[in-house]
């Protein structure tokens, strides 16, 4: 009874727990990945042409990423950089070289005086957007350059939101108003407003239209703004998770978007948590350690720590029983790396709930084990049932001494029993290179058994090996036991030679029906006269009455001539053709002959009108 007390206490608590604790995302950035990023990072570093601009992907992420840049692109990057930088470029273009030149610590001074005369000037143009505000607030600040007249920069970012209010402008917006000081507080307005227009995926990611670029500069740009907290706990996991989902992103910029956003979760005061596995999710039983992370999206320790971390509960997948609670993990060899002991648990699968500190993740580990036989019989009994069964006791790994006899008033009957049942239980007889496997199935004894009908189940004589198979998914030692040797003999009847499954194979012969008995030719033309009768009644009908050519009209021409195509193409098709081929020509006539047809009624119903009307 106490048992069952515990395991409700165990659901109790873990829901109250789950009401005051946060969701935590199961992922970050490792080092695989940051490799994979530097693989394609490094490619901007290409020289092409007078392209300046590009090689800021791959410096900004190698600085993230806390790599050093090799010299020689260094030297290679500051010359061209240096050669073909002009002070009338395009502002993102001056935005992306100075801080190339900086990021790279390129000698001497890149911009002129004429640089920070056109970044003023943009500064006060109407005609600038906010992308153009955006990168000259961020030069001049770059260069520690005071920004004219904030007030008043502020009233023109306001004014081009009006013009264009989409995400990518409010984006720009954001990152100008966050270098304006006490003038940029209009953008605090915003904050609700970019939030609410957040697209929510299965309840987990969180991403604005406009994929990684877009949320990767909201969120940025949200973030930077003086005394802003524009995300919960929980929006900040769903943006990280979204994140993590385009690690898969192969493209230099959209590599920085990542991690920019990345850098700016991490480092706010909702910083996602990450809860998950170090290395291998499968926990051997003779050292039953689970040893879990718990860091930053970019696998940093997190400051402070969360404490505690524990196991809330342990819950057996098969059959949901709680069979842990409230375990604390132990400090591993690092400062992210907690140890979870499972040396009480079963072989098996179990769903583990982690806290660490108000944050919480369920990960799912698979405890390994050694799989023992306890006890084997084989032997042969009457198919009849008329004897009792006489069986053999093998202990692993030993075999028969001798091969058991069998004909086809035999069965071959196999019991044994394992230390824990198994999703894989076969016997193997096999002869050559021809094998037959029959299912262990579980007995009433909690064991298991294979009944092999040797005249029914059995192909020929001859001597079959037999092997014992046993495998599962959280056995460490799938097994492999040779019994020893069956000479079954089934009789000369009942022992065909084997046939080859190689050579030509037997020709297949077919014979087609014969073709039926023709009528004779006189009953064959009386029938065909009887199908032109109506015609040559049309004809003795209009000798007798006279045809009307005075009616007749141009209209009435296509009508005809397309239901005459149709009768030749009925006698075509009597004569030589198919009905496909009849088919294929009559769809086109058809419609020919329709569409004329209706405008001939309808010329005669218009002509009868106007007879009418003229009686009248």
């Amino acid at each position: 009874m106490n048992k069952y007390i515990k395991i409700v206490l165990a659901f109790l608590s873990f829901g109250a727990l789950c009401a005051t604790t946060e969701a935590s995302i199961g992922g970050y950035i490792s080092a695989s990945d940051k490799k994979k990023f530097l693989s394609t990072l490094v490619k901007s570093f290409t020289i092409e042409l007078d392209d300046i601009s590009k090689s800021y992907y791959a410096a900004k992420g190698y600085k993230i990423l806390n790599e050093v840049v090799p010299k020689a692109y260094i030297t290679e990057q500051c010359a061209h950089i240096k050669q073909h930088y002009k002070a009338t470029a395009n502002v993102e273009v001056l935005f992306n070289a100075l801080n190339t030149w900086s990021l790279l610590g390129c000698d001497g001074k890149l911009h002129t005086d004429d640089t920070i005369a056109s970044i003023n000037s943009l500064l006060q143009n109407e005609k600038s957007t906010t992308a153009d505000i955006r990168y000259a607030t961020e030069i001049l600040t770059q260069l520690k350059l005071q920004i004219p007249n904030p007030a008043k920069v502020a009233q023109l970012i306001q004014a081009k939101l009006k013009e264009d209010d989409s995400l990518a402008s409010i984006g720009q917006a954001l990152h100008a108003a966050s270098l304006l000081g006490n003038a940029g507080k209009f953008a605090h307005d915003r904050i609700e407003d970019v939030i609410v227009q957040a697209d929510e995926i299965d309840g987990k990611l969180l991403q604005w239209e406009g994929g990684l670029t877009v949320t990767s500069l909201l969120i940025t740009g949200l973030l930077r703004l003086p005394g802003a907290t524009p995300f919960t706990q929980v929006q900040a996991d769903k943006f990280a998770n979204y994140l993590l989902t385009r690690k898969t992103v192969q493209t230099p910029k959209g590599i920085l978007s990542l991690l920019e956003a990345a850098v700016a979760l991490a480092g706010s005061s909702v910083s996602p948590v990450s809860i998950s596995i170090i290395g291998s999710s499968q926990v051997p039983q003779d050292k039953p350690e689970l040893r879990i992370q718990v860091s930053d999206v970019f696998g940093q320790p997190l400051k402070p720590v969360p404490s505690p971390v524990i196991a809330q509960s342990a819950t057996r997948i098969s059959d949901d029983v709680v069979v842990l609670a409230k375990q604390p993990l132990i400090s591993g060899k690092t400062s992210t790396e907690f140890v979870l002991t499972l040396d009480k648990l079963d072989p098996g699968y179990y769903r583990v709930a982690i806290n660490a500190g108000s944050h919480s993740a369920t990960i799912t580990a698979r405890i390994l084990g050694l799989l023992t036989i306890n006890s084997l019989e084989i032997g042969l009994t009457d198919a009849d049932g008329s004897s009792a069964p006489k069986l053999s006791k093998l202990s692993y790994p030993t075999k028969l001494d001798s091969a058991l006899k069998a004909d086809s008033s035999q069965h071959l009957l196999v019991k044994f029993s394992i230390s824990r049942p198994v999703h894989q239980a076969f016997l193997r007889l096999s002869s050559g290179k021809k094998e037959i496997v029959f299912l262990a199935v579980p007995d009433s004894n909690k064991g298991y058994k294979v009944e092999v009908n040797v005249a029914s189940q059995l192909a020929y004589t001859g001597n079959f090996d037999m092997e014992l198979i046993l495998g599962d998914s959280i056995i460490t030692n799938p097994i492999r036991w040779t019994l020893g040797v069956i000479d079954v003999n089934l009789g000369p009847s009942d022992s065909p030679a084997p046939r080859s499954l190689r050579g030509p194979k037997p020709e297949i012969k077919h014979l087609f029906r014969p073709a039926e008995k023709r009528p004779p030719e006189p009953v064959s033309l009386f029938f065909s006269g009887l199908t032109a009768a109506p015609l040559l009644v049309l004809l003795i009908l209009w000798a007798k009455l006279g045809i009307n050519f005075g009616n007749f009209t141009g209209v009435a021409i296509p009508f005809h001539l397309g239901f005459g195509s149709i009768l030749g193409l009925f006698t075509l098709f009597w004569l030589k053709l198919d009905m496909f081929k009849t088919c294929a020509l009559l769809i086109p006539l058809g419609m020919i002959t329709f569409l004329a047809g209706h405008r001939l009624l309808s010329s005669i119903a218009a002509r009868q009108k106007k007879t009418e009307k003229a009686d009248k």
